[in-house]
């Protein structure tokens, strides 16, 4: 059962993104499923706040790609089905390739970046799983906001908040053994490093190979988690 809001947020003038944070809390904890719907006045009732609360905490979530709207336009937790996710890596790849180029050609800094595998890396050493996958979905959405492109931004959001969340958080259930994870950082490092010899071409290639390293790496992990009868999302 998903925490309810306390009163404190019925005076809160920003009240509607208070709810967004719970409802993207419980998405990503797996408290609310993917495909299970979310009905305005039951929520409205079950948190003591109005109906236009709850809507508008749903367009946010829509925007950012946790929610989506079904037949009716009744909003649901949005899902992938696992065909679908080599489509989703073949597009990523293509526009995240393409922020790779837009950010070599801008010369932009990248320190907030480095902090972020920093980050990772301490996730790492923590064994926490969670805070690792928020850092690794963090580092690909700064990057595609460093492009300077807001369309493209916006169209890799979409893409990838669902991605991560209902199939690469879910993929996994504890860290276990840590090579699989420094072998990612090493990866995500890489993609500074060829953004930072400032060669637009090559750091589109790079990245674009990169991503396919990812995508592959999925893939057999989704697919054993469907053998096993666990299919995530």
């Amino acid at each position: 059962m998903p925490i309810a809001l306390n009163s404190a947020f019925n005076s809160n003038p920003l009240i509607k993104d208070n709810i967004a944070s719970q409802f993207r809390l419980d998405i990503l904890t797996g408290r609310l499923a993917p495909g299970e719907p979310i009905v305005e006045g039951k929520w409205a009732t079950q948190l003591g706040v109005a109906q236009s609360s709850i809507r508008a905490a749903l367009h946010i979530l829509e925007f950012e790609g946790f929610v989506e709207r079904g037949q009716g336009r009744s909003a649901q937790v949005a899902r992938i089905p696992m065909e679908n996710i080599p489509h989703f890596f073949a597009v990523r790849s293509a526009l995240e390739s393409l922020a790779a180029r837009l950010v070599t050609e801008r010369q932009v800094g990248l320190t907030e970046l480095d902090q972020v595998v920093a980050d990772m890396r301490s996730a790492v050493t923590c064994r926490n799983l969670a805070a690792f996958y928020e850092r690794d979905l963090r580092f690909h959405l700064t990057l595609c906001e460093k492009a300077g492109n807001p369309v493209l931004t916006q169209m890799l959001r979409r893409l990838l908040v669902p991605l991560f969340t209902f199939v690469i958080i879910r993929t996994h259930e504890e860290m276990g053994e840590t090579e699989r994870w420094t072998r990612s950082i090493a990866q995500h490092e890489q993609i500074l490093a060829v953004i930072r010899q400032g060669d637009p071409k090559r750091a589109e290639e790079e990245v674009a190979k990169i991503l396919n390293y990812f995508s592959t790496d999925i893939d057999e992990l989704t697919r054993e988690k469907s053998r096993s009868g666990q299919e995530p999302g």
